[in-house]
């Protein structure tokens, strides 16, 4: 009896969409010998048309009547079976489904250009590599060795890497790099801001040339599809970008890095709401990768998991060279004079002496616009946004008033609406302000402005970064954008205009924002023979966090933070699972954050379960975008928050009231 193969004529599809479930659609007879698990396909969805990922392709159907699919998307499979486990692990992690899992993995907008390119056979021989520059130091080779030995016997082990600024961990991080490229591994390397690292992407291009791709927002659709696939066949071996470059379609990368740990944007805000360095390290594990953590000021977590025994802990203390770290004065805002109601003194001589030795200065400031308030001193009216429940920030170029949440803008009141006094003034300083007083008092000085509103076009912070390093400007001034990637040799000063912006938000991480923002930016000054200085600005030179960064002592913070933590019930002691519920109708979403706290409780008394909840409450932006928003914070083991989360997302939300779950959230605000 001859055996008959059976045709696989049937596919089962998940969609980017908040469903825990597959479909099932027929594949026409002509797409039957071009589909595989692994593809993209658009089908029909209600009245819709959806693209959707093809999980698996079956003989038989357990639904009749099924509609085709429509149209295949991809010429080959772009999703391995390695990248389907990591959307199943992030889809049971962070509360969302296999299919919203996996649109996080492949970029929305991957397609292929009308023009062909040409499908090449992955590379087998060794990428060239540029000759080291120069040798590593003791504290570089002691803290390299662990980590080859690693990626040598194919180990998944997290290394810790806690280095002072410019202690050299870039060259640590190459030397890794090198070695598991000769071991014939791929390297993903993650950084927090790629489009504001110009001077970094230049260094690694330079020691790996010709192999090494780029992954950030601004790459076109074409530029995105020809490298993703060039690192798919193997041509690209490092792929360096932010976080969504952890997904890179490599086939079992063997070394992940990811730089500048710490920083909050590694946390993917939208759905799926990932951390990517757990990501990272759940990728790593499924392939046997080596993985490093490093930075300056590592987050908590990490730390205290590094003490743990969890992650290997390796630390490079001193600066490359011996160097000193820069000393650093903290001031009182309070002791300001009649010179200037923004510039102490000290930060007044600082300029004057940078000036005169013809050195460079940054001035940082974690607040762009003019002013961030405006009010009638005659009957006391605040000017609000009319969507949000946020006070609009006074921008002097172009002049009015402006709404950092979601856009809204008016022009500048002139008189008030509600007493019709022209009594109306501007109260606090934004970076505008900033550069306009560093103008006045210095007028000799060339000055730049570097934030989000100076840079919303395309290359114009890496023309300012260019006319920086070529010693064109004088004096830079800022947000957070200028404190990383900024490594010149002729900084010689840091004045930080406010150190408090973020030091009592109502957010259990505000201390380590701040110790880690000053400490980053501090970090810019004395990076050669020519040392430095960092003038910081506070009302609160007593708090520990200050206190800590003023003596680069992370140990010392640490030490007082995680006592803070351990008593307040926060991370790393506790995980944590933030519920926003947000609508147009105030009523509906109280009522239903009320509701679902009930059923939260009933679930935690049925179960016996460890679970601590707060809330319902207002969130601290009680309105965005013409939405209500109240919160629900869960505190417990993760198992525990994970089978609470399953309770919600059965629940029939009504009312035009709209759920978010965020699992670890990096604030609570």
């Amino acid at each position: 009896m001859i055996e008959t193969t059976k045709k696989l004529i049937f596919a089962e599809v998940v969609l980017a969409l908040p469903m825990e479930r597959s479909f099932h659609y027929a594949i026409p007879e002509h797409m039957v010998s071009s589909l595989l698990p692994g593809m993209r396909v658009k089908a029909p969805f209600g009245s819709k048309i959806a693209v959707g990922y093809v999980v698996r392709l079956s003989d038989e159907s357990p639904v009749a009547n099924l509609k085709n699919i429509i149209e295949i998307l991809d010429t080959q499979p772009i999703i391995s079976d390695e990248l389907f486990y990591l959307a199943r692990w992030i889809s049971a992690q962070y509360a969302c489904s296999l299919g919203e899992a996996l649109s996080a993995i492949v970029p929305s907008n991957l397609r292929k250009p009308k023009r062909e390119l040409k499908d090449v056979a992955p590379t087998a021989h060794m990428p060239h590599i540029v000759p080291r520059p120069h040798t590593l130091t003791p504290a570089q080779e002691a803290v390299t060795a662990p980590v080859l030995e690693s990626i040598a016997a194919h180990n998944h082990k997290v290394f810790l890497l806690h280095g002072v600024t410019s202690s050299g961990k870039t060259e640590v991080y190459l030397r890794c790099i090198e070695a598991n490229l000769k071991m014939g591994r791929s390297a993903i390397f993650l950084l927090p801001e790629i489009s504001l690292t110009p001077q970094f992407i230049g260094i690694v291009q330079k020691r790996f040339p010709g192999v090494v791709g780029v992954w950030h927002s601004q790459l076109t659709a074409t530029q995105r599809y020809r490298t993703w696939e060039e690192a798919r066949q193997g041509r690209i071996k490092i792929m360096l970008g932010a976080r969504s470059a952890v997904f890179a379609p490599f086939v079992r990368p063997g070394l992940i890095i990811i730089d500048e740990e710490h920083e909050p944007t590694y946390k993917q805000e939208h759905k799926p709401s990932y951390q990517t360095r757990e990501v990272a390290i759940a990728r790593a594990a499924s392939c046997g990768a080596t993985v490093i953590l490093g930075s300056a000021t590592p987050s908590l977590e990490s730390y205290q998991w590094a003490l743990d025994g969890r992650f290997q802990l390796l630390e490079m203390r001193e600066r490359v060279d011996s160097r000193l770290m820069p000393p650093v004065r903290l001031i009182e805002l309070r002791h300001l004079t009649r010179q200037s109601k923004i510039l102490s003194s000290e930060m007044i001589e600082a300029l004057t002496r940078v000036l005169a030795r013809r050195e460079q200065a940054i001035i940082f400031l974690n607040r762009r616009g003019f002013a961030p308030s405006i009010i009638c001193h005659n009957c006391g009216k605040v000017w609000q946004c009319p969507r949000c429940a946020v006070s609009l920030v006074y921008h002097r170029e172009p002049e009015g008033l402006r709404c950092h949440y979601c856009g809204w803008n008016q022009e500048w009141p002139g008189i008030c609406p509600q007493c019709n006094s022209g009594n109306v003034a501007i109260f606090g300083v934004g970076t505008q302000k900033v550069e306009q007083e560093i103008k006045r008092m210095f007028p000799q000085g060339r000055i730049l402005r570097l934030d989000r509103d100076t840079t919303s076009r395309k290359g114009v912070y890496e023309k300012a970064y260019d006319e920086f390093k070529n010693e064109n400007v004088d004096i830079l001034v800022g947000t957070q954008m200028i404190a990383k990637g900024f490594d010149f040799p002729r900084v010689t000063l840091v004045g930080v205009i406010d150190a408090d912006t973020a030091l009592y938000l109502p957010d259990f991480r505000s201390a380590e924002r701040t110790f880690q923002l000053i400490t980053q930016v501090a970090g810019r000054s004395g990076r050669s023979n020519l040392g430095g200085e960092v003038i910081v600005q506070t009302h609160h030179r007593d708090h520990y966090a200050l206190v800590a960064a003023q003596k680069h002592d992370y140990p010392e913070f640490f030490s007082k933070e995680i006592a803070f933590r351990r008593q307040m019930n926060y991370p790393p002691f506790v995980r944590l699972v933030n519920i926003t519920l947000r609508g147009r109708n105030e009523q509906k979403v109280t009522e239903t954050a009320a509701a679902i706290v009930a059923e939260l409780t009933r679930w935690k008394q049925s179960n016996a379960a460890s679970l601590e909840i707060l809330g319902p409450s207002p969130a601290a932006h009680s309105k965005i975008k013409n939405l209500f928003r109240w919160q629900i914070l869960l505190k417990g083991e993760i198992a525990t928050l994970l089978a609470a989360i399953a309770t919600i997302k059965n629940y029939p939300f009504r009312g035009g009231v709209l759920p978010a779950i965020d699992v670890d959230p990096q604030t609570t605000i």
